[in-house]
């Protein structure tokens, strides 16, 4: 059910094509958070039901949102950034740059998705986790910063397939580095 006072409507004639999907751009009808307020002007969705009418989600720049995925909460997609599938982005979590969060993937907390990252199959994102430069997370992987402050960082050309779970805080900077299965606990004083 929609909610009574919509955030955004889709401009029927500023669309781009993704996958063979037509999507639109979304502007704001209603002050959302900071710099949106009506009028703006956000990314594109393949339909209302990719973005939520409820809380601070939002679209920026030509980020795109299609096919079954969902961002809810206060959640966030900057530049080039798409979330599509069945992926879900929620709460404070925010994608940047070329990253693409997709499969049935779910990424929440204050998780941040930056540059040329994947994020698919079924992996869990939650906490303060932050991914950067050609990281690839996809099977059932569980990634999981645990610390507020500090967060879990990793960056690099960096897989982390299979049922991979990392938690904790501090940071996994391998230059190349696969990770198929096992528990990973990263903890580094500061």
């Amino acid at each position: 059910m929609m909610p009574a006072n919509k955030k955004y409507r889709l401009l029927e004639d500023d669309t781009i094509v993704r996958d063979g999907r037509t999507l639109y751009r979304i502007c704001a009808l209603r002050k959302i958070r900071g710099r949106v307020r009506a009028g703006v002007l956000g990314g594109y969705v393949e339909s209302e039901a990719n973005l939520s009418h409820e809380g601070s989600c939002w679209l920026y720049d030509d980020a795109c949102a299609y096919e079954d995925a969902r961002v809810e909460g206060g959640a966030l997609l900057y530049e080039h950034a798409t979330i599509r599938g069945k992926a879900t982005l929620i709460e404070e979590a925010a994608l940047w740059s070329h990253a693409i969060v997709q499969g049935e993937a779910i990424v929440g907390g204050n998780s941040r998705v930056h540059d040329q990252v994947v994020v698919g199959g079924k992996a869990t994102m939650k906490g303060w986790v932050c991914l950067l430069h050609h990281v690839h997370v996809g099977g059932k992987a569980y990634l999981e910063g645990v610390h507020p402050k500090r967060g879990l960082i990793i960056k690099g050309k960096t897989m982390i397939l299979g049922t991979t779970v990392i938690e904790g805080y501090g940071s996994f900077a391998e230059k190349e580095a696969i990770l198929e299965a096992g528990s990973f606990r990263i903890e580094e004083d500061a």
